[in-house]
């Protein structure tokens, strides 16, 4: 049941399921994620619409905000046994995102001459 759920839940922006979600944010398929990656999505599942929050402009994820959640699923995982111990330390936020939710936490950037070319056009009115 917990696998159909996850195949079905929002994940992002008309995202549905993990492999959805994994080429959305990575830009890979789910067997090839990361333990970040995968405790990243974790995350998202509470709150899809908001994962915009958990990223600064140039697209890295927001180390303080993130910090605590991903310690503590390692934790979890650490006492399961399914990461070893040198594994759990090694877990921080920082992972790098390659899908398509790059491209809508990104701020592009403005070069000045088109800035210029719209200063040159409303002076000549």
């Amino acid at each position: 049941m917990y696998e159909v759920y996850l195949n079905i839940v929002e994940w992002g922006p008309f995202i549905y399921g993990a492999r959805e979600a994994s080429r959305f944010y990575f830009d890979k398929e789910p067997s090839r994620l990361t333990t970040k990656e995968a405790i990243f999505l974790a995350s998202i599942i509470p709150k899809p619409k908001h994962f915009r929050s958990s990223f600064n402009p140039d697209g890295s994820l927001k180390i303080e905000n993130n910090k605590y959640y991903f310690q503590k699923i390692a934790e979890r995982l650490q006492a399961k046994e399914l990461l070893t111990d040198e594994q759990a330390a090694a877990v921080c936020p920082e992972i790098e995102l390659k899908g398509e939710a790059l491209k809508m936490i990104t701020v592009p950037e403005v070069k000045s001459n088109s800035v210029q070319m719209a200063s040159d056009i409303y002076q000549e009115e």
